[in-house]
C-alpha cells in the first residue's frame, strides 16, 4: 500500500493523527516499511529522569502485572532509556519494532505512535491500531504523555504504555497521566534537594571578593557580584564542559578564554549530592607580553590573528596536519603570507607531470613562499617526485596533510622533511573553547553585525560531534544567522540536522573523546581489522566491541589512501 492509498482510506482520523501522518509522509516513510533502523545509542542509566521515574515505573509494573501492557520511558531527545514488560511475548513484539533501550523513537523513523508523537506535540496522545502510520505498529494500542520539569518547564522525557490492540481501553489514559505527574513531582523533590546542596556550597564561597564564584547545575545558575560582570551566559557552555570532566569532588585547575576575550584561571570542583552541579572560582589572569608561540598541538583554526601560528624562522619546511575541516589550508596560507603560491593536490588530477613541473619551478624561485596543500591526496609516484625539490628548496615550504598516522610510506617520507609541525585538533576535543571559536567564526561571517549565540544554542552546539570541524561549524552558523544583522541566534534558528543530532545521551568528556579518537585511529591503521586494532590498543576484542557501540563508531572506517581532498 502506498502513502497516497493509505491517506485515501476512510478511517475518519482525528486532526492530530492526520497531521502526524502528513509529517511521516514528508519524512519519506511508507506505511508498508519497517521502523527505520538507526544507531542504538548509549544511555545514562542513573540520570535525573531515570532516578525520579524508577519507583513510579516499579509501581506501574505491579499494577499492570496481570495485563499484556508494557511501559517505555524516553528522555528529552525521545531516546528510550527504560523498558518494562509484563510478558516475554510483548517484549518480543517490541523488539521487532525496535522499541528497545538506546533507540531514538522519532516520527522521522517510526511514523505516528504515542511515544514519538507525544514527543513531537509536547502533549498526551493515544494512538490505537489503524491510527499508526506504519503497518508494523498497527498491532499495538499505545498511550503517551510528556514529562515536564515543574521548575524549568522543560521537556524531560515521555512515558508510554503499549499493548495489543485487542486490549485497548480508555482507562489507561488517566493511569498514564497519574504516572507522569508522579514522576514530575519526584523531579521537583530531587531538584529541591540538589539545589539546596548547591546553594549551601555557593553561599560558603560567594562572599570572596578576590575572585568570581559561579555555581552551575542542570537547572540552576548562581553567581556572586564579581562574576556578574566577568562571566557571560555564553561562558556557561565552557564551564559545563569542564564540569563534565571533574574527577569526583577533587578540585581541578585550568586556564580558560572567556567569550569577552579575558584570560582567566578556573578552579572547579563537583558538589556532592547536586546531580552534576559544580562550583567554579574564577580569577582574571594578568596580561603579559609573550614571545611568539611555539606550535605543536593547537585548537581548531579560524583565520583570526590570535589563533594563527606564525613562522619561527627555525625551519624552512613546515607541516600542518589535521582532520578535514580543521583549518589546514587557512593556517598554511597565513603562515605562507599574502604573496605565497598555493598548489592544491586536487589540481594534479589528469596531468601530474605538468603539476609537478609547476611546483618544482616555484620551489626554485628565490624568496617565494610555497604552499603544497593536501599532500596526502597525491599519488605515491608524485609524493616521491616532490621529496627532492622540497628538500633542496631555499624557500619557505608549507605542506598540509591528513594526520601522520593515516599516511602511506611515500607520503610519510615527504611529510618527514618538515622539522616544524603543527597538529590542528578536532573541534570536538575543545567543547570548552567552542564559545570563543564560534564568536570568531561569526565575526568572519558578519563583520558589521552584532549577532550573538544564545546560551541554549551554544549548549546544543557543544554536544555535536563535528565531523566536519570548523568548516561544518561555519556552515551551521551561516545558516543560523541568515537574514540577521543583530540579536541572538537561538536553538530553533539552527538547522534541523543539528537540533535532532543527539547520537549519545550526553556529551562525551575529553577523556572519552580521546579514547574514541584512539580507537578510530587504530582501526584506520589496521585497515578495519578489529583484532589488530584491539591488540594495538592493548584491550580485548570484547572491550573494543563495547566501545564501538558506546561511541557509535561506524562499522567501516576510512582506509588510508581514501581521502577528502579539501581541508
Amino acid at each position: 500500500m502506498t502513502p497516497e492509498q493509505s491517506r485515501d482510506q476512510p478511517f475518519g482520523r482525528r486532526p492530530e493523527i492526520e497531521l502526524a501522518w502528513h509529517r511521516a509522509t514528508m519524512s519519506g516513510l511508507d506505511p508498508g516499511m519497517e521502523v527505520r533502523e538507526t544507531a542504538i545509542g548509549d544511555i545514562e542509566v542513573r540520570s535525573t529522569l531515570t532516578i525520579a521515574a524508577g519507583p513510579v515505573l516499579d509501581k506501574m509494573v505491579d499494577e499492570l502485572a496481570d495485563t499484556r501492557f508494557s511501559i517505555l520511558l524516553a528522555d528529552r531527545t525521545s531516546r528510550i532509556v527504560d523498558r518494562r514488560v509484563t510478558s516475554s511475548t510483548i517484549g518480543r513484539a517490541l523488539d521487532r519494532v525496535l522499541a528497545v533501550p538506546g533507540f531514538q523513537y522519532l516520527e522521522e523513523v517510526s511514523g505516528t505512535n504515542s511515544l514519538a508523537t507525544a514527543f513531537e506535540l509536547r502533549r498526551p496522545i493515544a494512538v490505537t491500531g489503524e491510527e499508526h502510520f506504519l503497518e508494523a505498529l498497527r498491532c499495538f494500542c499505545c498511550y503517551g504523555a510528556p514529562i515536564v520539569h515543574p521548575v524549568t518547564h522543560r521537556l524531560e522525557g515521555v512515558i508510554d504504555v503499549s499493548g495489543p490492540v485487542a486490549d485497548a481501553t480508555t482507562l489507561l489514559g488517566p493511569f498514564l497521566m497519574r504516572a507522569a505527574r508522579d514522576i514530575e513531582e519526584r523531579l521537583l523533590e530531587g531538584s529541591r534537594v540538589a539545589e539546596k546542596q548547591l546553594l549551601a556550597e555557593f553561599q560558603a564561597h560567594a562572599n570572596h571578593r578576590r575572585y568570581a564564584v559561579v555555581a552551575l547545575s542542570e537547572n540552576l545558575v548562581l553567581t556572586n557580584s564579581a562574576a556578574v560582570d566577568l562571566v557571560k551566559g555564553t561562558d556557561h557552555v565552557a564551564l559545563r564542559a569542564i564540569a563534565a570532566d571533574l574527577p569526583g569532588t577533587a578540585p581541578v585547575e585550568c586556564s580558560l578564554t572567556l567569550s569577552s576575550g579575558a584570560e582567566v584561571s578556573v578552579r572547579a570542583r563537583a558538589v556532592a549530592g547536586s546531580h552534576g552541579g559544580a562550583l567554579f572560582e574564577i580569577t582574571e589572569e594578568a596580561r603579559t607580553s609573550m614571545p611568539g608561540p611555539t606550535w605543536t598541538r593547537t585548537a581548531p583554526a579560524v583565520s583570526t590573528p590570535e589563533n594563527e601560528p606564525t613562522p619561527t624562522g627555525l625551519s624552512r619546511t613546515i607541516l600542518i596536519t589535521g582532520e578535514p575541516g580543521t583549518g589546514r589550508t587557512t593556517t598554511a596560507r597565513t603562515i605562507g603570507g599574502a604573496g605565497c603560491t598555493v598548489f592544491d593536490a586536487a589540481e594534479a588530477i589528469g596531468d601530474e607531470q605538468q603539476w609537478f613541473l609547476d611546483v618544482r619551478s616555484a620551489l626554485r624561485e628565490d624568496g617565494r613562499s610555497v604552499v603544497i596543500d593536501n599532500i596526502d591526496a597525491v599519488s605515491a609516484w608524485l609524493a616521491g617526485q616532490l621529496a627532492g625539490p622540497v628538500r633542496v628548496s631555499r624557500n619557505q615550504v608549507v605542506m598540509t596533510s591528513a594526520p601522520l598516522g593515516e599516511l602511506s610510506t611515500p607520503h610519510r617520507a615527504l611529510a618527514s622533511l618538515a622539522l616544524t609541525r603543527h597538529e590542528l585538533q578536532p573541534l570536538r576535543t575543545y567543547p570548552h573553547k567552542l564559545a570563543s571559536v564560534a564568536k570568531s567564526v561569526l565575526a568572519e561571517l558578519l563583520p558589521e553585525s552584532t549577532v550573538e549565540l544564545a546560551p541554549s544554542a551554544l549548549q546544543l552546539l557543544a554536544a555535536q560531534p563535528w565531523p566536519g570541524n570548523i568548516r561544518e561549524l561555519r556552515a551551521v552558523l551561516e545558516y543560523g544567522a541568515r537574514g540577521r544583522e543583530r540579536g541572538m541566534i537561538i536553538e530553533h534558528d539552527l538547522p534541523g540536522t543539528v537540533r535532532m543530532n543527539t547520537s549519545t545521551a550526553r556529551t562525551l568528556t575529553l577523556m572519552e573523546t580521546a579514547e574514541r579518537d584512539a580507537i578510530v585511529a587504530a582501526l584506520r591503521t589496521s585497515n578495519g581489522n578489529r583484532a589488530a586494532a584491539a591488540a594495538e590498543l592493548g584491550i580485548g576484542r570484547t572491550t573494543l566491541y563495547d566501545r564501538l557501540r558506546r561511541y557509535g563508531i561506524a562499522e567501516s572506517v576510512p582506509r588510508p589512501g581514501v581521502r577528502n581532498r579539501n581541508s
